[in-house]
């Protein structure tokens, strides 16, 4: 029981990293998302669609709504976190996760989005980053997600 609740502290802090002091910790702006792209992995022919995003992320929280892969209104929540990110240079990259929920989908999704009305995400990110603007590339298992960001 220990060793859990010492894994789930772990998960919700951030990792301290170089830049997450002062004016370059990513997480003391707000960062808005206006769009997405994605593909499910099990469908590439499908190709990269535009999920028409809306989000905002402040201080390692997340959240925003998106029209899914089935057409379907979708929103979705969590914690995100820095892992690593680069020194303060033109251009900086980052390593990050978000873990969260996301509702909208159905069995075409998994079966189990049939039963619940929310499913769990977990969410890698790879981020590159230039002033205020920047892009983050995602993987969820199923999906690979494309989008920009701005830094206010």
């Amino acid at each position: 029981m220990r060793g859990a609740l010492v894994a789930v502290g772990l998960v919700l802090s951030p990792v301290p990293c170089a830049a997450n002091t002062g004016d370059h910790d990513p997480g003391a702006a707000a960062r808005v998302y206006v769009g997405m792209w994605s593909t499910h992995i099990r469908d590439l022919s499908r190709g990269l669609r535009n999920n028409w995003l809306v989000g905002l992320g402040w201080r390692g929280f997340y959240g925003g709504t998106f029209i899914n892969s089935f057409g379907n209104r979708s929103f979705t929540a969590g914690i995100q976190r820095m892992i690593a990110r680069g020194k303060d240079e033109t251009v900086v990259t980052s390593f990050s996760y978000r873990l969260g929920v996301v509702s909208g989908y159905d069995e075409r999704f998994v079966s189990i989005a049939s039963r619940v009305p929310v499913l769990p995400l977990a969410q890698v990110l790879g981020g590159i980053e230039s002033g205020r603007t920047g892009v983050e590339l995602g993987w969820a298992g199923l999906v690979a997600t494309l989008g920009p960001s701005f830094r206010f």
